[in-house]
């Protein structure tokens, strides 16, 4: 039978960002910030009741009160914090493989830029339902684009894949 691991025993090392780890910061960031502000800008010009759920092919299903844009805005934002903390615990995380100290800083600092990556995707998709119910409350659109559920599956998707195939990659190189 085999024992489970404790993830404590996993070894704790710090990873410095590299210049693409920054750049997705930086990128997720700054819609963070947009997410943040443009609904406190548009909101005084929005009617009473917006969009508030779609259906799959991105059409209006549900209309509610304007403040609820608010509250979109703000789960956005609170998973951006909570996605950014965890972010900074790869030792917390599972793996597909087993970490060893040979192969921990590239197991973590792979895991971690999984995270920001499907950080900025979370932002990017909450930021986009937030100025799409804006858009459609004052009138210069109707619904959302059809591509965006396939969008958003498909690059999560293509990041597991990544993921897993680098994961893989690395257990594969320890070996030798």
């Amino acid at each position: 039978m085999r024992t489970l691991k404790r993830k404590s025993a996993q070894p704790k090392i710090t990873l410095e960002l590299t210049l693409a780890d920054r750049l997705l910061e930086a990128l997720t960031a700054l819609f963070v910030l947009l997410l943040g502000v443009v609904p406190i800008v548009y909101y005084g010009d929005l009617p009473e009741r917006i969009p508030q759920h779609y259906n799959a092919a991105g059409g209006v299903d549900i209309y509610g009160p304007k403040y609820l844009l608010l509250v979109l805005a703000g789960v956005g934002i609170l998973l951006y914090g909570l996605m950014t903390w965890v972010g900074r615990h790869p030792h917390w995380f599972n793996y597909p493989v087993a970490i060893t100290p040979e192969n921990a800083e590239h197991q973590y600092r792979t895991a971690a830029r999984l995270m920001r990556a499907l950080k900025l995707v979370v932002v990017l998709t909450f930021f986009y339902l937030t100025y799409s119910s804006i858009s459609i409350g004052l009138g210069k659109a109707e619904g959302l684009s059809p591509a965006l559920l396939w969008g958003v599956l498909g690059g999560n998707g293509i990041l597991m894949l990544w993921y897993f195939a680098q994961a893989f990659r690395s257990r594969k190189a320890s070996r030798r």
